[in-house]
């Protein structure tokens, strides 16, 4: 299959204004049996629309100031979601190898039907790692659209208990988010698709090889080279110490079992697969895209790749073209139907 490409135009941006963290989930008390240790009403961390901008006005790039995240949220949609007019949100804990883990669940307020689920998973690593509340916003905006989404704030990270890992740990706890969707709510367990980001990427492509009930995935500037990354020497000081599983002993072969680009014939072969890589992407290079797409036509998968032209990491510049593009994706490989 030859790859389409959305041609865009050029912004740069610092994923650095991302940096409200969310509230983590509340103390637990160990359930009978299930994966869900808690359920509470997820709370804006903003109590305005004006408080928002005002604080991402503190961004030193424009493409994350309010004049720009007026065009992408308005005032009446920003109510609507803090409200939860039209979405259930909750902030969660559950049980993943005997870690509470935290993270969130949204829920449609209103369905003909069982919605399909979209898994969300983050990106960044250990401190740099975590649910921005512009991220909330985006899965907000998904639910509303009559998804059920759920969103893994990884061991170690956003309070939840246990350390940064990647590698067996965040895996194990973005696929117990598979049948944690059933105790959080009626829900499709045959539509269920993923969308990582960065970090997250990297880390759908290693759930796509260890489970075959992804049926579609949305994969945004994800990393599948960790082992030939221009970066490396940088992560090997900075981040991957401690964080991967067997590193010391045997760094390349750690990192390639983290790195798609070696396996991908694991990938499930009927998930469907749409990669998005902005072509100026300073943190995760577009070879990275770009070779997954040769190795997917390769073995005759499902696949598109869009690559916005000069698109930065985040593709903030580029927001609402990259709505269009996931929610065409997710409502066509889930089969969403609308009224």
């Amino acid at each position: 299959m030859n790859p389409s490409k959305i041609l865009l135009n050029r912004r740069h941006v610092l994923q650095a204004a991302l940096a409200a963290s969310l509230v983590p989930a509340p103390a637990y008390a160990e359930p009978l049996s299930g994966r869900l240790l808690s359920r509470t009403a997820y709370k804006f961390p903003f109590a305005t629309y004006a408080e928002w901008l005002a604080f991402m006005d503190k961004s030193p790039n424009p493409d994350w100031q309010a004049s720009q995240m007026r065009t992408l949220i308005s005032e009446a949609t920003f109510t609507r979601y803090a409200r939860q007019e039209t979405v259930r949100a909750d902030s969660i804990s559950y049980r993943s190898d005997g870690l509470a883990i935290n993270g969130f669940a949204l829920f449609p307020r209103e369905t003909s039907a069982p919605p399909p689920v979209i898994l969300y998973a983050h990106g960044g690593v250990a401190k740099w790692g975590r649910i921005t509340f512009f991220d909330m916003l985006e899965l907000f905006r998904l639910a509303e659209r009559g998804y059920a989404v759920i969103a893994s704030a990884l061991r170690g990270e956003g309070g939840s208990e246990g350390k940064p890992n990647l590698g067996i740990g965040d895996r194990e706890d973005m696929l117990n988010l598979i049948p944690l969707a059933s105790e959080l709510g009626e829900v499709d367990s045959q539509r269920i698709g993923l969308w990582g980001f960065s970090r997250g990427g990297g880390l759908g492509y290693r759930v796509l090889a260890a489970t075959d009930k992804i049926r579609s995935a949305v994969l945004v500037g994800a990393s599948a080279d960790l082992v030939t990354n221009p970066r490396r020497a940088e992560f090997d000081e900075h981040v991957y110490r401690g964080i991967v599983d067997n590193y010391l002993n045997d760094p390349d072969g750690a990192l390639r079992s983290l790195s798609a680009a070696y396996w991908p014939e694991k990938i499930a072969p009927e998930a469907e697969i749409l990669l998005i890589h902005g072509a100026a992407d300073d943190r995760v290079q577009v070879t990275n895209s770009l070779t997954m797409a040769g190795h997917l036509s390769r073995l005759n998968r499902r696949y598109e790749l869009l690559i916005p032209e000069r698109g930065s990491h985040t593709l903030i510049e580029h927001q609402n073209r990259v709505r269009s593009a996931i929610d065409r994706w997710f409502d066509r490989s889930l089969g969403l139907t609308r009224p």
